[in-house]
């Protein structure tokens, strides 16, 4: 295999580091990035990489009594895909033949997700002792439950007796055409844990 394609990157990023007040420490990071490659028409498209836009922000505060507490926020742009040539899919012969949808390749990449962004948070709580010392944290992911979006699913209709819905059923089986569906994608849920980490 010979690979002939050819694509670039660039982009740019910002980075920000600051201790602040009463042992505030603040990081903020932000990249601009485009990732590109030829398609078969030599025209520059989105790689799966191109997000555009990522932003991260973290903020950790070291509290009286050995008590620390932390937040991430992360932002990123959505990601490009490719969608299902509606088309092709629905025709009853090709669908039969694989038992799922076609890709557009005409519209490679074309289609975009939503943003993706989350936030997570931290609290520790450390006990020093004459050789060992304990730490107990309590760390909590995605915490506002943010529902990532993924690139849908397509799927076939079914009638009530669970057959799939032919669109012009008096027709040749060679024209006959499926009803289809697309099915939202979504990801993220609430991720809490608790640790102990001793050392010696």
């Amino acid at each position: 295999m010979l690979s002939v394609s050819e694509g670039r990157a660039y982009g740019a990023e910002l980075y920000f580091r600051e201790t602040m007040y009463k042992g505030l420490n603040v990081i903020l990071s932000y990249t601009f990035v485009r990732s590109e490659f030829k398609n078969t028409d030599g025209r520059y498209i989105p790689s799966a990489w191109d997000s555009r836009h990522i932003l991260n922000f973290t903020a950790t505060k070291t509290l009286p009594r050995n008590w620390d507490i932390g937040f991430k926020f992360k932002f990123s742009g959505g990601a490009p895909y490719t969608p299902f040539d509606m088309d092709k899919s629905s025709s009853k012969p090709a669908w039969d033949i694989l038992n799922r949808g076609y890709l557009d390749y005409n519209q490679f990449n074309a289609a975009r997700l939503k943003p993706f962004h989350q936030l997570d948070m931290r609290v520790d709580k450390q006990y020093f002792f004459d050789k060992w010392s304990l730490m107990l944290y309590f760390d909590v992911q995605n915490v506002y439950n943010f529902k990532a979006e993924l690139p849908p699913d397509l799927l076939l209709d079914t009638d009530g007796n669970g057959s799939p819905v032919i669109i012009n059923p008096s027709d040749p089986p060679a024209s006959q055409k499926y009803k289809l569906k697309q099915l939202a994608g979504e990801t993220g849920t609430v991720l809490p844990t608790i640790g102990i980490m001793v050392e010696f």
